[in-house]
């Protein structure tokens, strides 16, 4: 037997400190690849515990192969090495299969950490209840879109599939996720029947399920639950915030949540009537909850609605009221603050509208109409390049919203990507065929390029089906007031004054019209109603679109340097359209006015930019 001091000459004879320090490095920078990779390409976790596993395992064999083999020669393999070897390899094996077994996952791929949450089916016997098994589902995914970690699909895009004959792996495709969760509620009772499946929709396996049969006042925790077991199932990384918020009751009271939820369902479907009703059923919650935060979002949302029905400014004071009482109940409710952010926007107020959809997305970064709303904004401030950055982020959250379609077209239109915004606003028409908005965009296209006979064309099949909507009339004059037909762009720009009024960007292109019809009595009193004292300050504005056709008036009248600060200003405030400013007959006077051609090249420059930006950030 070798003394102790032997046994340490053979360490250092055998080179096994060296071995040692040189695996334990190995493994350290093996494990910090691992982490690196994980990062950037989201790999599941548990690829480093297994990663880890194989590495601490391996020192004993390690450390037994530098025995046997580090000395000079050749020396062969032992049978008790093979037997070492060996069952190394079994524990871990064993422990590996342990890891994932306590997981309850698999080794899921990349983008497993995408969900599609279907509508529940309603199985109770009350047919009445759809409402219930419509809004536990939305409940579910507005838990699950609380996750950072966890790209969610929202509510929108996913009620197109209620009842539908599509397998999931059709849906998984259309809607570009790996993973859907579908489920069913069953109401009787005093109880409550809910059933879950995580399915990975390429290869239509279950990754999860679970039945909750319990007592209907449960219903919370079951939605908490159903959250925390598919994030774990997914391998999402949960925040201590997060964790917080998805295990936050809104109420304790089911009747309230009851009529909470019936509120919800009237409001999703955007009629006058139906608002109404909305409002009423938020308000019976409330008189069984009055800290009930979500109840008071929902009916700040549905005064806010009013506003489409309704110009009263008291609707939108009483959003306000509400919203803010919403947060002062739960600082921590993403819908409050969009509910706020709404009334901001609505008060023409950008920079705190912004804020408040900022801290809404904060709090639930897959809240899909926030998050367009931001891209809204930082659009108003004429950022494109910003604006599409959110947009992009709300056409993932809600693919099959026509809307955010249509706001990427517009966006890469204004930056002069016409062929991509093409793409994206015949797209949006295929989700919404009856959209006319993207049509618009699209005439604009063809009157940059000079295909009048195809704007012409298109305008005139929106002409025949939207009969009520200004900005089809307007765009209909604004190619007749390019084209010099200036009698038929009169009866475009009136009919738009009849529909909304003469103090607008419409009412100033029909004053240019009619002095070049000799009708300069009429100009001379729309111009004259337009432009007062009140007028003259150009940091009054604080929209840049209006601010233009401040300036575009002033031009008209012949006040070129009044025009010319007004026409500033409109870039200061976020104006980019300067390809409609190189072809718009109302600013002719200015055109070989130096300030004016700087104005212009600053335009151009300033788009120039954002375009570079786009390109380098691949948006």
């Amino acid at each position: 037997m070798l003394s102790f001091k032997q046994f340490y000459q053979e360490i250092k004879t055998r080179k096994l400190r060296k071995t040692f320090v040189i695996y334990v490095t190995s493994g350290i920078t093996i494990l910090g690849v691992v982490n690196l990779f994980s990062g950037v390409y989201h790999l599941p976790m548990i690829l480093f515990d297994c990663v880890f596993t194989v590495i601490l395992c391996g020192i004993p064999p390690a450390i037994v192969y530098a025995w046997h083999h580090n000395l000079e020669g050749k020396q062969k393999i032992q049978k008790k090495e093979i037997i070492i070897y060996t069952f190394s390899l079994l524990i871990t094996i064993a422990i590996i299969l342990w890891i994932t077994g306590v997981s309850g996952v698999r080794l899921l791929p990349s983008d497993a950490k995408t969900i599609a949450v279907l509508p529940f089916k309603n199985l109770s016997d009350n047919k009445e209840d759809e409402y219930f098994s419509d809004g536990i589902m939305e409940d579910i995914l507005t838990q699950l879109s609380k996750i950072s970690d966890l790209r969610v699909i929202s509510r929108t895009s996913m009620m197109q599939y209620k009842n539908t004959k599509k397998n999931l792996r059709q849906i998984g495709e259309e809607l570009n996720v790996a993973t859907i969760l579908e489920g069913s509620v069953r109401r009787a009772g005093g109880r409550v029947r809910i059933v879950g499946q995580l399915i990975n929709a390429r290869k239509d396996e279950h990754i999860w399920a679970e039945t909750y049969d319990r007592e209907l006042k449960d219903v919370f925790a079951i939605q908490t639950e159903v959250a925390k077991n598919i994030a774990a199932s997914l391998q999402a990384i949960l925040s201590p915030k997060e964790l917080e918020q998805i295990e936050n009751k809104s109420t304790a009271n089911l009747d309230a949540y009851t009529f909470y939820l019936r509120g919800r369902d009237y409001f999703y479907r955007y009629t006058k009537q139906d608002n109404e009703k909305a409002i009423e059923l938020f308000r019976n919650a409330l008189k069984l909850d009055p800290n009930y935060a979500l109840a008071y979002a929902g009916l700040a949302g549905a005064y806010g609605r009013k506003k489409y029905y309704d110009s009263s400014q008291e609707w939108i004071d009483s959003a306000s009221t509400l919203s803010s009482k919403a947060i002062s109940i739960n600082p921590n409710l993403a819908e409050g603050y969009k509910a706020l952010g709404d009334v901001y926007t609505s008060k023409r107020n950008n920079p705190e509208a912004l804020t408040q959809y900022i801290k809404a997305v904060e709090l639930n970064p897959n809240y899909g109409s926030a998050i367009a709303n931001v891209g809204y904004i930082y659009y108003q401030y004429g950022l494109f390049d910003e604006a599409l950055k959110w947009t992009k982020k709300a056409v993932i959250t809600e693919p099959g919203f026509a809307r955010y379609s249509s706001n990427m077209g517009v966006q890469y239109f204004s930056l002069g990507y016409d062929s991509l915004a093409t793409i994206w606003l015949n797209k949006a028409l295929m989700l919404q065929p009856e959209f006319f908005f993207p049509n618009i965009i699209l005439t604009y296209i063809d009157l940059y390029t000079n295909r009048f006979d195809e704007a012409r064309a298109r305008i005139n099949k929106l002409l025949s089906n939207y009969s009520d909507v200004p900005a089809v009339y307007e765009t209909a004059g604004d190619i007749e007031l390019i084209a010099g037909n200036y009698k038929l762009a009169k009866q475009y720009y009136e009919k738009v004054a009849e529909l909304t009024s003469l103090m607008s960007a419409a009412g100033i292109k029909l004053s240019y019209v009619l002095i070049k019809l000799n009708q300069r009595a009429e100009a001379q009193k729309i111009l004259s109603n337009y432009l007062t004292s009140d007028t003259e300050d150009p940091n009054q504005y604080s929209e840049g679109t209006i601010t233009y056709y401040t300036a575009a008036a002033y031009c008209v009248v012949g006040k070129n340097q009044m025009a010319l600060k007004f026409l500033q200003r409109s870039l200061e405030l976020g104006f980019r359209e300067y390809r409609w400013a190189l072809i718009d007959p109302l600013m002719n006077p200015l055109q070989n006015d130096e300030k004016y051609k700087s104005l212009i090249n600053t335009l151009k420059s300033t788009i120039a930019a954002m375009r570079n930006h786009v390109k380098a950030e691949n948006l």
